[in-house]
């Protein structure tokens, strides 16, 4: 009899605490705009929607278990939330798996359950760039020159490593194209003279293009086959960058920066708009609010920077991401491509920011591959790499 108690209260709690969770996941999936809930059902729709769907297997069969125990009443509600969340989860996952066939790509759904982060490569040599700044290589096998992708990470301009895509850049080197992530200025960093942090950490992305192009011939790497891309806060960084290399009106580098564009450029989920950024990361990049350093604001935000000559630009979003707004990415992609700009924009379905984090995940999964097409694309299109 106790025994038959036991296993209902726990049964009872299991299946709860599941319906309620995976409730919230679902709701929030298909209403993303929704406060607190839209965030946390994108976020966990775009990174782990095999684990949302197991997690509903498992609440239906807490609701059989506890029919089965003579809860009919309580086990059969449980039941039919359950089976709800479950038909919510597999139509995100039927959703993203319609996109990755769509774009050609196969899901390995055992790597979706297990690949849950991006650990597990080491880069294949790290070399200082710039004093106390480094740059973590990942090579292809064999001879070079190999074509390069100088990546740019993440972290809302005040943290990051180079390592936050590492498995992702092994995989990159593994298909033949090199990848060079920048380790640029942060704030504990000593500050560039006469900058501001934004204006400084676009300076160290040029220099890091720089060194792609200068030493980094000894290690095997394509001066002439160079593509910038960068994810979130680096994804902008890449794209300003980009275009004050360009000499797009009103971007700037800071002095000794100059030198080429590169062939492409290839932004995850960028914040096109710095006035949309937080008040405290706006006195971190700009030194104070965006309203007072209008020229810095412009300089920062690719939005503003539109230009025909930008090469080929590609971007990658989550459908749903709340974190810099999906609509003005598909806004910019659509100004891009107004100007005459050649590229394309990717989008995950019931996906927010960061989807890509998880090495595994559907996203990630989908969008590889069109990296690596673009890239060999703009390698082998002998476009001139100002952009004319």
């Amino acid at each position: 009899m106790i025994l038959l108690v036991v296993g209902r209260v726990a049964l009872g709690i299991v299946g709860v605490l599941l319906v309620v969770a995976l409730a919230v996941v679902v709701g929030g999936a298909f209403a993303p705009r929704v406060p607190v809930i839209g965030f946390l059902g994108s976020f966990v729709s775009g990174q782990y929607p095999l684990h949302a769907a197991l997690a509903a297997v498992v609440g239906v069969a807490a609701a059989a278990g506890l029919i089965g125990l003579g809860m009919l009443r309580f086990g059969g509600v449980i039941a039919v939330l359950a089976a709800l969340v479950l038909v919510g989860t597999l139509v995100v996952l039927g959703t993203q798996a319609a996109a990755a066939r769509a774009a050609g790509v196969r899901i390995d759904w055992e790597l979706t359950l297990t690949a849950v982060d991006q650990r597990g490569a080491p880069p294949d040599l790290t070399v200082e760039y710039l004093p106390g700044l480094d740059l973590a290589v990942y090579l292809p096998s064999g001879p070079g020159p190999h074509p390069v992708m100088v990546w740019v990470h993440g972290g809302s301009w005040v943290r990051g490593t180079s390592a936050d895509r590492a498995r992702a850049n092994r995989w990159y080197a593994d298909q033949g194209l090199a990848v060079v992530a920048v380790r640029y200025r942060l704030p504990a960093d000593a500050p560039l003279p006469g900058a501001t942090l934004g204006e400084a950490q676009r300076h160290d992305v040029a220099r890091a293009l720089a060194w792609v192009r200068g030493p980094g011939g000894a290690h095997g790497l394509d001066p002439d086959a160079v593509v910038l891309g960068g994810q979130s806060a680096g994804a902008t960084l890449a794209l300003s960058t980009t275009a004050a290399l360009v000499g797009t009106p009103h971007s700037s580098l800071p002095p000794g920066a100059a030198g080429p564009p590169p062939r492409g450029t290839v932004a995850f989920y960028p914040v096109v708009d710095m006035r949309q950024i937080a008040p405290g990361l706006q006195d971190a990049v700009f030194g104070g609010p965006t309203s007072a350093n209008v020229g810095l604001t412009r300089a920062a935000s690719p939005g503003d920077l539109v230009d025909p000559r930008l090469p080929p630009t590609l971007l990658l979003l989550g459908a749903a991401d709340n974190f810099i707004r999906a609509d003005l990415v598909r806004g910019y992609d659509a100004a891009l491509r107004a100007a005459g700009v050649p590229g394309r924009l990717v989008q995950v379905p019931y996906a927010d920011h960061v989807f890509d984090h998880p090495y595994g995940s559907p996203g990630a999964q989908i969008v590889r591959p069109a990296v690596l097409a673009f890239v060999r694309e703009q390698i082998s299109s002998g476009r001139d790499p100002s952009g004319r």
